[in-house]
């Protein structure tokens, strides 16, 4: 797992790749892949600050793109945005009105938030690669697309947040399996929650 440092790093390695923003999407959010490139604008209330996971988009192998459902029901789920990630849809947005600008009579109105250039819908599989090659590039510890979400739930299990929340927001089916995939966190937490107590009741 990437410290603070590496974390820092990779925010600034990536900001200016052309699947940047995605990828800073996931580690604000916590989504899967298929979850991501199955995400449209109608799904998203910036007012509210929520995105709603209600669809996927994945390639069935010998197959197109297709659109499928998320991975179980606790998948289907809202998920609350911090003002940075608001902020951050308001410049995708703004960014995909000029290329829908500049591409014109070719650009296809599919609704996604994330897309190619000219609109279509983009190849989970393809994110994945291109993640690859650029963690190779920046040279930083190696870490696949989905380590994004691991980096999501254990900064909010180091901040305090509650088992049940980060659950909510992974879309797990339940909060057993939240803390069986992240029981490496607990020791530090059980440290901070020892802490917590004499704070509390001494004002240390």
């Amino acid at each position: 797992m990437w410290d603070a440092n590496a974390r820092t790093r990779f925010l600034e390695f990536s900001k200016d790749h052309k699947y940047g923003d995605l990828y800073h999407v996931a580690i604000q959010t916590g989504m899967r892949r298929e979850e991501l490139a199955g995400l449209c604008w109608e799904n998203v209330d910036l007012n509210d600050r929520r995105v709603s996971i209600v669809r996927t988009l994945q390639r069935i192998k010998g197959q197109a793109l297709m659109v499928g459902q998320p991975k179980t029901n606790r998948s289907k789920r809202p998920i609350k945005l911090s003002p940075e990630a608001v902020k951050l849809f308001h410049e995708i947005r703004g960014k995909q009105l000029a290329q829908q600008s500049m591409y014109a009579e070719v650009w296809n109105s599919t609704g996604y938030v994330f897309t190619q250039p000219d609109g279509l819908p983009i190849d989970p599989d393809l994110l994945s690669k291109a993640f690859l090659k650029l963690i190779k590039a920046s040279g930083l510890p190696h870490m696949t697309l989905h380590g994004l979400r691991h980096i999501h739930a254990t900064l909010l299990l180091e901040a305090g947040v509650h088992q049940k929340i980060v659950a909510e927001r992974l879309g797990h089916a339940n909060v057993a399996t939240t803390m069986d995939v992240y029981s490496h966190v607990l020791p530090d937490l059980q440290d901070v929650a020892a802490l917590a107590i004499d704070a509390k009741l001494y004002g240390k």
